[in-house]
């Protein structure tokens, strides 16, 4: 008797185990925990990498390399860090140190991730049809393949102004305003989501003598034009006092504009090969790309004369009643501006002409080396400085990040407004992160790794739910052996 109601103390005890531990597993199943992954799921957006984990923040807090992105989430690097998020729809994103975005959707219903810049650079790659969205101040940017081959994209935000380089694929900017489809291996700068100076860049500010300054398309007023500023058609830029300024065309050609002149491009089309400039007082230097393509042309025109070019290097010096032009290489052609007036001569390199108001061309007469080196030397940004009071020169054409170029533009007495931080940060994102898609294929494979992984464990997972359903189906069931018949 002892024995069996021993027996019955440790079956009624090992029941109570059973069910107590069948209990908490049934709980478990049915809870959150095991069914939240579909949910989780459908608000994940991608996943980080960074080697620098301590420096990259997910809302606030210091985030490990693998951890997944989700919508609403913020994402943000600090001083010398970068991140890399690879994106379910395959699209992958990388930023650079002191950044920060935020994650959303821009069609949750078709799976468009919308990333809401707040400060730094970014470089997006998409190779979908389907584009995604940069947010900056005041303006969306749309970014999409275009002929199977992904899309890839620059953006930098600093306070209100931002930049965006089209690298390849189709970028369309919506602002204030039409939207902008950007051209490809063209640029942008937004102030509040307009654009600046109109919606085609001809060339950029490579460098300065201060001062100059930009009048913008439609603009009454005039602006600081500061070394890596965007040049656009019909900005009217002047050089005051001794400023001088080199402006690097699309197409390969540079213009050095010499003191107390004003220019304007009128047209620039690096693909035709087809540029337009009116030089209406002062001194300028063309270094003209050579024209390969039919139609092409580069023509200068004064108050006083045309100057068309192939391939050549030449100086122009302008005012209302007369212009005269020195041939530094190649071949020119000069006419008087007004076609009724006959007269046409070709001009070769250390020759020069003058033409007056209402004049055919003169004679050509022959310039020595010296003078002609004198002629170029006048309009020369990073040459001698122009007077004694003058001792630094900017000349960062090359400079490739943020805080070199600010440091030499700050060096050589050239303030470095926002948009020219921005632009600057395009560079920058553009030098630091060839690295990071490297960093991404890697985390491709390590991600891939991490899918099957987790594949697995949802198949183990569900194995182990119809077995812990199974023992429950089992204990319920009137025919499971409990050891009482």
């Amino acid at each position: 008797m002892a024995r069996m109601a021993m027996a019955r103390r440790r079956i009624t005890m090992t029941g109570r185990k059973w069910w107590g531990a069948l209990t908490l597993l049934s709980t478990l199943i049915s809870s959150g925990s095991f069914a939240s992954g579909p949910v989780v799921q459908s608000r994940a957006l991608g996943m980080v990498m960074t080697s620098t984990p301590a420096a990259v923040m997910i809302n606030g807090a210091p985030v490990r390399s693998g951890t997944t992105l989700f919508r609403g989430d913020v994402l943000e690097t600090r001083a010398a860090a970068s991140a890399q998020v690879k994106l379910h729809s395959g699209a992958s994103l990388a930023l650079t140190e002191n950044s920060e975005v935020a994650l959303e959707w821009a069609d949750p219903a078709g799976g468009a991730e919308k990333f809401d810049l707040r400060r730094g650079a970014l470089h997006l790659r998409n190779p979908n049809p389907q584009a995604e969205w940069v947010t900056v101040p005041g303006a969306s940017v749309l970014v999409q393949s275009e002929g199977g081959f992904p899309a890839l994209c620059r953006i930098a935000a600093v306070g209100q102004s931002a930049a965006i380089i089209n690298d390849r694929g189709r970028v369309e900017i919506r602002g204030t305003g039409a939207p902008l489809i950007l051209p490809l291996g063209q640029y942008a700068t937004l102030e509040a989501g307009r654009p600046q100076g109109g919606s085609q860049a001809a060339g950029t500010v490579s460098a300065a003598i201060p001062a100059e300054t930009v009048q913008r398309s439609g603009q009454t007023a005039t602006s600081p034009l500061k070394v890596q500023d965007p040049v656009y058609f019909q900005d009217v830029v002047r050089t005051l006092n001794t400023g001088r300024v080199r402006i690097a065309l699309q197409d390969g050609s540079v213009l050095n504009i010499g003191a107390r002149s004003e220019m304007k491009i009128v047209k620039h089309d690096a693909q035709s090969q087809q540029t337009a400039i009116e030089l209406t007082a002062g001194k300028l230097r063309s270094q003209v790309a050579h024209i390969t393509k039919q139609g092409g042309s580069f023509d200068v025109t004064t108050q006083t004369a045309v100057i068309g070019v192939v391939g050549t290097d030449f100086v122009v010096n302008a005012d209302k009643k007369q212009t005269r032009v020195w041939c530094i290489e190649g071949l020119v052609r000069v006419r008087n501006v007004n076609p009724a007036i006959v007269g046409l001569i070709l001009l070769h390199a250390g020759e020069f002409t003058t033409i007056p108001l209402g004049m055919a061309p003169a004679a050509v007469t022959s310039v020595s080396p010296a003078a002609a080196q004198t002629q170029i030397s006048q309009t020369n940004p990073s040459g001698p400085p122009p007077s004694a009071g003058l001792a630094n020169v900017a000349n960062v054409s090359n400079v490739g990040t943020a805080g070199a170029s600010a440091g030499a533009a700050a060096g050589a007495g050239v303030a470095v407004g926002r948009a020219n931080s921005a632009t600057s940060l395009l560079n920058q994102a553009g030098t630091i992160l060839n690295g990071a898609y490297t960093d991404l294929n890697n985390a491709n494979g390590d991600s891939s790794n991490a899918l099957n992984n987790a594949n697995g464990a949802n198949q183990s997972s569900g194995n182990t739910n119809g077995l812990l359903n199974g023992i429950l189906q089992d204990l319920v069931s009137p025919t499971y052996p409990c050891g009482c018949h």
